[in-house]
């Protein structure tokens, strides 16, 4: 199962792009305060086309990041509730304060990822201590990530991981087809609607996945 808190005071309705590769199983916990509490029915109904779970919670007001430190509490209760679990959980959030919960759980080897949609349209999550000010640092080019070929795999490597039972040319599109980590898991989950199974799969993944990131 993965878990979605959204810093929607944050992100607002630009944090739902890409809602379209949910799963039924994932969660989606909205975290809005009074100043954000607009919701369009429309992003309402994208989620409810997926058959993922929708919950809301008010962040209480009169104390600055209320909302940031009511956000990482309900982080902390639900990752001491999945122990034992593959259940996943990301931090939907431009906000890289945030960076410094992704380091405290990966010190607890508990994987937290902080992302800006569900399509993990940012480069992988640095954490607080890579997170450094560049100098003189180019302007990049906008345009849609793709992935090179070098960085594309083949059956035979995929099924170096998996088994034949658990391989699928869908499987093998997907891994494709996708750039960042969180978005192959996210296609694997929509793919499966089954989180236990996907997850499986992804972790089986994640090496030959780090080892196609580095050429």
């Amino acid at each position: 199962m993965n878990y979605y808190f959204i810093d929607y005071e944050n992100v607002h309705a630009d944090g739902f792009t890409g809602a379209e590769n949910l799963g039924e199983k994932d969660v989606i916990c909205v975290m809005y305060t009074e100043q954000s509490k607009a919701f369009s029915l429309e992003l309402v109904e994208k989620i409810a086309r997926q058959h993922a779970r929708l919950e809301s919670y008010k962040a209480g007001t009169g104390a600055k990041n209320s909302l940031d430190f009511q956000l990482a509490s309900y982080l902390g209760y639900m990752i001491a509730k999945s122990e034992g679990t593959d259940d996943c959980f990301y931090i939907v959030s431009r906000d890289t304060g945030f960076n410094h919960l992704v380091d405290f759980w990966a010190e607890r080897n508990v994987t937290v990822k902080r992302v800006p949609n569900f399509m993990g349209e940012e480069k992988e999550t640095k954490t607080a201590a890579e997170e450094e000010p560049k100098v003189n640092a180019k302007p990049k080019t906008k345009g849609k990530s793709k992935v090179s070929d070098s960085n594309k795999a083949t059956k035979e490597e995929l099924l170096q991981y998996l088994t034949e039972e658990e391989y699928s040319d869908k499987i093998l599109e997907i891994f494709n087809s996708y750039k960042t980590r969180v978005a192959i898991n996210n296609g694997l989950s929509k793919e499966f609607r089954d989180s236990q199974k996907s997850s499986a799969i992804y972790k089986k993944l994640k090496t030959l996945l780090k080892e196609k990131q580095k050429s």
